[in-house]
């Protein structure tokens, strides 16, 4: 027996099958390594997916501000009054919105529900009133633009937006602009409003329409058309307690302007508004707003027509992605305005002050500023100052009779919009 061959035959066998099964073990490896990768490749877009993402059908949106204010003259004997209100720039809100694409071409069907509440206590923005902002659906389109029905904002609010203060967007277009509206130089907003007198809104002087019906236009050229009316509350009457508006604007490159006429039947008493204003980049980070608002009403009793003029000048200015500045002044003067007491506060514009038994004449002048800083694209904290100072026989509260008051305050917003 050649014992050696033997051996040297074994340990060939040997290595052989080892060798084979190295190879094996290495095609199952490999196997098992696709079919992980290929594993990973269908949860990795799961895991790194971030925010929902909602179809334009539905878009919920929440916006959150928070304002510590101090006001001198706040109290009865002229003391300073540090408090948590209503937020500096616009009340906080939250709610739903989205287009749905029908089958006809070009056309779709939108909506819109808002909500408003309090920060401070989280109670709703009006008792009994879920979407007291907006409740409207509508249809838009490019050749014909968009057409809402329910509650919205006025008309004349949309198009004024661009110049009554400096904290909002330069161009007109088919978004609810909002006011900055909760502070001393917020009385502006009320020349851009409308009567609805019902049991549903509890008021006469409103800056949005109930039964409001609003079409827009915006042209590929830049011109801006805009026309609205709101039905009313009334049983037997179309024209009774309501209010139609009509609006255009331009937006050139570096400069917009609009304005807008409203006329409104408040209890059978005509009242008009009018305003035309605009902005102007002077530079790609200095935007420079200016506007005139002219107000007037019926009163009845063989009175005079009250009769309001007001100018707003403002600015901001873009110190670098993180930092902006703004600034700007009114001036509101009222003339023979009907109150309901000798010493009352004036009426905002569209109440009604007809068959009055007081009539009195005053102005108030607003300055401001703010500052805000950009901490993120839906973050921001800012400080703000305002003073106002009255004039002649002008008040806003029967309890407080000083004639000037200065309101500086700090706040965060989160807006997801």
């Amino acid at each position: 027996m050649n014992v050696p061959r033997i051996l040297g035959l074994s340990t060939a066998l040997v290595a052989g099958c080892l060798q084979a099964q190295t190879v094996d073990v290495q095609a199952e490896l490999a196997s098992q390594k696709a079919r992980i990768a290929e594993l990973e490749k269908k949860v990795a877009p799961q895991a790194a997916a971030g925010p929902i993402v909602f179809p334009e059908a539905l878009t919920p949106y929440i916006l959150i501000d928070l304002t510590l204010v101090g006001k001198s003259n706040a109290t009865a004997d002229g003391r300073t009054k540090v408090d948590m209100g209503e937020p500096f720039f616009s009340g906080n809100r939250w709610g739903l919105k989205g287009l749905v694409k029908t089958n006809v071409d070009g056309l779709a069907v939108i909506y819109k529900l808002e909500s408003e509440y309090f920060l401070y206590d989280g109670e709703q923005g009006k008792t009994n009133a879920l979407f007291n902002r907006d409740a409207w659906v509508g249809i838009s389109g490019k050749s014909f633009g968009k057409i809402t029905i329910g509650r919205q904002n006025t008309l004349a609010r949309d198009f004024a937006v661009i110049y009554c203060d400096p904290f909002n967007h330069a161009e007109v277009n088919y978004d609810e602009g909002g006011w900055t509206n909760n502070s001393n130089f917020k009385s502006l907003v009320y020349y851009a409003g409308a009567v609805s007198l019902g049991p549903v809104t509890g008021g006469p002087a409103q800056t949005r329409m109930d039964k409001g019906i609003v079409w827009k236009k915006m042209s590929d050229e830049g011109l801006c058309f805009g026309a609205a009316y709101n039905l009313n509350y009334e049983a037997n009457t179309s024209v009774k307690n309501s209010t139609g508006s009509v609006a255009l604007g331009w937006n050139a490159r570096v400069w917009h302007v609009s304005g807008f006429y409203t006329q409104a039947n408040n209890n059978n008493f005509t009242q008009k508004s009018m305003s035309l204003g605009g902005n102007v980049y002077v530079t790609p980070k200095l935007k420079i707003n200016a506007g005139y608002f002219h107000y007037t009403a019926e009163q009845g009793l063989n009175h005079s027509d009250r009769t309001d003029n007001a100018y707003t000048l403002s600015g901001s200015y873009s110190l670098n992605p993180k930092w902006t500045l703004f600034a700007g002044v009114q001036t509101i003067k009222v003339d023979h305005a009907g109150m309901a007491t000798a010493t009352g506060a004036i009426p905002n514009a569209f109440a009604n002050g007809a068959n009055a038994a007081f009539y009195t004449t005053g102005s108030k002048d607003s300055y401001y500023a703010a500052v805000r800083r950009h901490l993120s694209r839906k973050i921001e904290a800012y400080v703000v100052y305002d003073y106002m100072k009255l004039h002649d026989a002008y008040k806003l509260s029967t309890s407080i009779a000083k004639d000037s008051q200065a309101e500086y305050g700090v706040g965060l917003r989160i807006s997801a919009l």
